[in-house]
């Protein structure tokens, strides 16, 4: 039977729109919100495009048709995908409806065309307190809120904490491969410490590619002669990737920017040491103490996709090389001391577990004051 506090907040609508891709990491969240918050609220997940591998449950909380939003409107999704969404959300628009949004940059500004969608909601919810202040100078003008990010960790939380180390060991990164994820400054690092040398391996795994940044890693692996790295193209299914990560030793991030940064977080939650740049999304790991941080970083100007590079996005940053070499080799020859305390790694990784951490919490609390 619900006691009178959950019978009142159920009398709270919510649509949660957007894309919905469980093999990636934003298009996950709006889902798992939705399951999260369906005991508490009356919910929907209103789909942005094609969506597929949802549970029963799941399927329970879709719904299609725009005509019936709900009056709370909570938009999640990546920056690039809003102008196109709002256009949309106002076509359905009703009078009284409120609409909130979270979303994620990878960079220090934000291109005047964006700021113009972001300031159509009534807050701006964003995972990490460096986009405050991002936002702000780039002229966003709703209220913003941090509630950091927290996706479904339980498959990865409930294996047995990584006890062993492999051999040949293993470094990995299996982020999509453009160049803002500089995977090409991983496998030059690599292989500038270990040549062929067969006791050590790199496994790239990309669930998606700019082919431009695919060939310079691949031209590169020919001239070098390299044999000490696996690369595969697949954007895996859950137990797949799981397994992946399991494989690995290292989980190595050496990105310009992010928004959220959850793979690093994944690996950690299974006790696996991670090689993060501290820059942007990856600074509150790197903040965390229990991360190996690159340090150094050189400002360049910001790169995403060829579409959006005709806008201004101020910067990123860029690893220094040098320093993720001496990492690599750090992490290497440690080997055999690296999962002493990787406990705490689980331990801190859990917080941001859709679950297990505060993120229901700090949502339904944000939804108390901003709707009651």
């Amino acid at each position: 039977m619900w006691t009178p506090f959950f019978s009142a907040l159920l009398t709270l609508s919510i649509s949660i729109a957007g894309t919905i891709n469980k093999r990636d990491g934003i298009g996950r969240q709006s889902i798992e919100l939705g399951m999260a918050l369906k005991d508490r609220y009356n919910i929907q997940v209103v789909p942005f495009g094609e969506y597929s591998e949802l549970t029963h449950q799941e399927k329970e909380l879709i719904e299609t048709d725009l005509r019936s939003l709900q009056p709370i409107v909570l938009l999640n999704t990546s920056l690039p995908e809003i102008p196109h969404m709002v256009e949309i959300l106002k076509r359905y628009q009703k009078i009284g409806q409120r609409f909130i949004v979270y979303t994620m940059h990878e960079s220090d500004f934000v291109d005047p065309k964006f700021v113009k969608y972001l300031n159509f909601f009534e807050t701006v919810i964003v995972p990490d307190p460096f986009l405050v202040e991002v936002f702000k100078k780039s002229g966003v003008e709703p209220s913003i809120e941090v509630i950091p990010l927290a996706v479904d960790l339980s498959k990865f939380l409930s294996q047995p904490l990584k006890n062993s180390i492999n051999k040949p060991f293993v470094f990995g990164n299996f982020s999509v491969c453009i160049y803002r994820k500089d995977q090409k400054i991983l496998l030059e690092a690599f292989h500038e410490v270990f040549r062929n040398n067969p006791d050590v391996k790199l496994h790239l795994s990309f669930r998606g590619k700019d082919q431009g940044c695919l060939r310079e890693i691949q031209d590169y692996i020919i001239v070098n002669k390299i044999k000490n790295v696996q690369i595969e193209f697949e954007a895996k299914p859950c137990n797949h990737y799981l397994k992946a990560f399991q494989s690995l030793d290292c989980y190595v991030s050496p990105s310009w920017g992010e928004g959220f940064s959850i793979q690093p977080r994944e690996a950690m939650a299974l006790g696996i040491p991670v090689i993060v740049s501290s820059n942007t999304g990856q600074k509150t790991i790197a903040d965390s103490g229990l991360a190996l941080v690159l340090h150094k970083q050189e400002a360049i100007k910001a790169t995403y996709s060829s579409v959006y590079n005709i806008f201004h996005m101020g910067n990123m940053q860029r690893s220094d090389k040098e320093e993720l070499k001496e990492l690599l080799q750090k992490v290497y020859l440690e080997r055999n001391d690296i999962l002493a305390e990787n406990w705490k790694l689980r331990d801190w990784a859990s917080r941001y577990d859709i679950q297990k951490g505060p993120f229901v919490e700090e949502f339904t609390q944000f939804f108390e004051k901003t709707f009651r």
